[in-house]
């Protein structure tokens, strides 16, 4: 199998110009991710290809024309973003495996079992995990799948999940973080004004992790308090 620095070619073709960069396999998958912000540590190669394997860099007329700027890490930003990553079979399998894990670790934090009121252990929480044979899609936010996960599994056996209504008000200097929370958290209710704020639904079992994120995205610049029922 590739190591996680294996080089790989992205294409990308719009209005008839074909485009290509060079990136880090592992390190492209984690910027689509979301885990790596800056487009200069994915890349491989700092230039815009027209045929990398025959060295052709775009020409500027193209790039312009195309994105609108010559920027070559704007450029990159662009195509990642609107592409696919190409990945070796043997590589997926284990990125899939990898996010089955994420999956089944979300559910033990959150759910308990409704017949004993006790927490899963990780090892239940594979078996019931098992038991929908739900098909990991590495492209879509754990936390997603395993909501749907649970909404299958509360099917055939009683969990239960309790939440917590917290009120996040961001500042428009942090307004870049909004998306990262709300791949990974429900909103419920948000507003846009000179502030951005939302109503978030937080099981129990993450709001540690909740609290830790936000300190680390936000710092000061985001207030946070529960909502009491």
């Amino acid at each position: 199998m590739k190591d996680k620095d294996t080089e790989i070619s992205i294409k990308y073709k719009k209005e008839g110009y074909n485009f290509e960069i060079i990136v880090y396999l592992r390190k492209a998958f984690e910027y689509k991710e979301g885990k790596i912000k800056d487009i200069k540590e994915v890349l491989a190669v700092e230039e815009i290809f027209k045929d990398s394997k025959k060295g052709e860099r775009a020409s500027t007329e193209s790039l312009k024309k195309v994105f609108g700027t010559t920027n070559i890490l704007e450029v990159a930003k662009q195509i990642l973003e609107n592409s696919e990553i190409p990945l070796p079979t043997e590589y997926k399998r284990e990125l899939i495996e990898e996010k089955k894990k994420q999956i089944i670790e979300y559910i033990r934090k959150i759910a308990y079992d409704s017949k004993n009121n006790m927490p899963l252990t990780y090892e239940r929480a594979k078996e019931l995990f098992e038991i929908v044979r739900y098909n990991v899609d590495i492209n879509k936010p754990v936390e997603k799948q395993a909501e749907e996960v649970l909404k299958e599994i509360r099917k055939k056996y009683p969990l239960k999940i309790e939440y917590k209504n917290i009120k996040l008000i961001v500042y428009p200097n942090r307004f870049r973080i909004i998306g990262i929370i709300k791949n990974k958290y429900k909103i419920i209710k948000e507003n846009w004004g000179e502030n951005y704020e939302a109503i978030l639904e937080i099981p129990i079992g993450l709001l540690s992790e909740f609290y830790s994120d936000i300190g680390k995205l936000c710092g000061e610049d985001c207030i946070v308090e529960e909502i009491k029922k």
